[in-house]
């Protein structure tokens, strides 16, 4: 456990030395960087850390290196990923070559972005550690080299250079299915924290029926239909349905609209936001699959997020306003720290205990069981 609390200690000294209290030192961007190789390094060489890491080990060891591999779109995952796991198995031939380069790009591409964009680097970080990334780099490992490639091709989305964002897009399908939701994202870019959008919101809510026909489409589509069905038979209840609404929703989208019309602040990303809004509404009617597509927006979420609060605890006294966010900071780390870690039962356990590659456990190659 301890593996896993120091970066969140770092950072939140870092948060409140650096990004509250604003110190200039040679030591902040040192500190910063060294949480970058710690964090590669940990990732990089975990052994039988994480659910889904599991599966990829065993497909990882199932790749013949003695002829070409099977990339079509017919293999069992996407080419690229194939691809990606094939090259690594050919530098190294153990699943912790494949780790080591996928903590790499994992842990380059957010870094560099929370550098390149964001004004508290720290408080930021602790934001993406908090809400997406464990999952991002020992679960879902192949959507989110999906997502990687989205974050790098932003600019594209950024600057309306549709040639380059849809290239980026088939990359990004090429590594993930769930990137498809990445096509029509543009259509959405028009979306402002306003009246407007909020009545968009309800009238999403009141016409979820009518979704069943997107389903029935989808359905069509060979590789697609048959993740659509496998979600669409997944269900967590009512609390669960709850509680990404919250997180999803009215924590985004009320949080952000308080500081743009209260305080007229610049909501970064705001369209993006408007659409990670939209789906924690959509999440009623499916949780799984909508809630699989906000993964693709939460770093920019974190960095607006970042953007709002910060300057509400760079004030010196402490006022109501400041007693409000500090209040909504706390909801915010019960609220997605519970998803991240406890949802849907005991999620810390599939990496709870950390166990590295020069553990007695990995040296023994002792079977891990994590309830797989």
């Amino acid at each position: 456990m301890i593996y896993y609390i120091i970066p969140f200690i770092v950072v939140i000294y870092g948060s409140v030395r650096y990004d509250i209290f604003q110190i200039k030192d040679i030591a902040k961007p040192l500190i910063f960087w060294m949480l970058y190789f710690y964090l590669v390094l940990l990732i990089g060489l975990r052994y039988m850390v994480g659910g889904d890491s599991y599966f990829y080990k065993l497909y990882f060891d199932s790749i013949p290196t003695s002829n070409a591999i099977n990339i079509s779109w017919d293999a069992e995952y996407q080419p690229f990923f194939s691809l990606f796991a094939y090259i690594t198995k050919i530098i190294y031939p153990s699943f912790t070559s494949f780790q080591i380069f996928h903590s790499i790009i994992i842990n380059t591409v957010l870094f560099c972005f929370i550098i390149k964009n964001s004004r508290y680097r720290y408080f930021t970080l602790f934001l993406c550690l908090l809400m997406f990334y464990i999952n991002f780099t020992v679960e879902i490992l192949r959507e989110s080299l999906a997502i990687m490639v989205f974050i790098i091709n932003y600019k594209s989305f950024e600057t309306n250079k549709w040639f380059r964002y849809y290239i980026g897009v088939f990359f990004a399908i090429m590594f993930h299915l769930s990137a498809v939701f990445l096509i029509i994202l543009p259509f959405f870019k028009i979306l402002k924290l306003n009246r407007t959008y909020i009545l968009i919101l309800i009238a999403s809510f009141l016409i979820l029926g009518q979704l069943t026909y997107l389903f029935t489409f989808l359905e069509n589509v060979d590789k697609i239909g048959k993740k659509v069905n496998d979600y669409s038979e997944a269900g967590y209840g009512w609390k669960s349905t709850l509680l990404f609404f919250i997180t999803r929703t009215l924590i985004p989208v009320g949080l952000l609209m308080w500081a743009k019309v209260k305080f007229h602040m610049k909501i970064h990303y705001e369209a993006l936001i408007c659409v990670f809004g939209l789906l924690g509404v959509l999440s009623v009617f499916n949780t799984i699959i909508f809630t699989r597509f906000t993964n693709y927006l939460f770093a920019f979420y974190c960095i607006s997020l970042s953007d709002v609060l910060m300057p509400f605890f760079q004030q010196k006294s402490m006022n109501l306003t400041k007693s409000f966010v500090t209040s909504t900071v706390v909801v915010i780390i019960l609220c997605y720290g519970y998803i991240s870690f406890y949802w849907p039962v005991k999620y810390y356990e599939k990496w709870i205990p950390y166990y590295s590659i020069f553990s007695s456990e990995a040296k023994d190659q002792k079977f891990i069981n994590r309830n797989y």
